[in-house]
């Protein structure tokens, strides 16, 4: 509205030439990570949500039984702000998880400026985002997934969708597994599109895959050079192929959700709670 200025407008521009990931890559949790991840879960608790995670056996396992990492975390489909908060607390607290997030939204207090500074592990993706923004987001990716970290992303763009849809995926999570070559796991998430008191929300872990098998191309078939056409094509066949491999799963975990789901929900004002 003409007139009228964002009263954190200054703060998330300044921080806005800031591109990449805050923190460095790494692996283990820290001690801050672990309080902020154990105030998520006692807030969750006092709030009666429940996550149930299913498909377990498909996470990445080392020959330790220990989870490793170098691999994405695709997380399908976003609805609400829970939902980076359920992926993070459905997976194992290491390797931990770095994840694209609003710059707004990282930036908009100087308690959230000063929560993500100490947490790091976040790549703040800006709304004119250039060339050589995507080129640093994608960087900052592979930073994290050579350090043998997990990547966490949601793939989706465009507009909203009917529930139990997700939307078509942008371009991103295909060049980070082309460049990269690791591996995706897709992360279904079933009942976030309300945020209510005594809430189950399900959580899906699918089989991973790779962007050579979404792509049905051979094992020994190069990646092509960055900023190709060639790559561009390859990247949407990825992306859609991935879509539509995941649709079911979407779709089942939607209607168990709402199977789970009281027939009064109360509470449901926490859906706006950071918007």
């Amino acid at each position: 509205m003409a007139g009228i200025r964002d009263p954190n407008e200054g703060s998330w521009r300044e921080a806005q030439g800031r591109l990449g990931l805050v923190g460095e890559p790494t692996v283990r949790a820290t001690a801050f990570y672990r309080m902020v991840i154990g105030a998520c879960r006692a807030l969750a608790t006092l709030l009666r949500i429940r996550i149930v995670v299913v498909g377990v056996e498909h996470l990445p396992l080392a020959a330790n039984g220990l989870p490793p990492g170098g691999w994405i975390a695709a997380g399908l489909p976003h609805r609400s702000w829970i939902d980076p908060f359920v992926v993070t607390l459905g997976l194992p607290v290491e390797p931990r998880i770095s994840w694209f997030g609003d710059g707004r939204a990282i930036n908009r207090s100087a308690l959230r400026r000063w929560i993500f500074a100490r947490i790091g592990g976040v790549v703040p993706i800006w709304p004119d985002g250039r060339r050589q923004a995507v080129d640093a987001h994608f960087e900052a990716a592979g930073r994290v997934l050579d350090a043998g970290g997990v990547f966490g992303l949601f793939p989706e763009s465009g507009p909203a969708v009917p529930v139990g849809r997700a939307r078509p995926f942008g371009g991103g999570i295909g060049y980070i597994a082309i460049r990269t070559g690791a591996p995706i796991v897709p992360l279904i998430l079933g009942g976030t599109d309300l945020v209510y008191l005594g809430q189950r929300i399900i959580l899906q872990v699918l089989p991973s895959t790779d962007w050579r098998t979404l792509a049905d191309a051979p094992p020994s078939m190069p990646a092509p050079a960055p900023g190709s056409r060639e790559e561009r094509d390859l990247a949407r066949r990825v992306t859609d192929a991935l879509h539509a491999s995941t649709a079911k799963a979407v779709a089942e975990a939607h209607r168990d959700a709402e199977r789970m789901a009281p027939r009064r929900r109360r509470g449901t004002g926490l859906t706006r709670l950071f918007h």
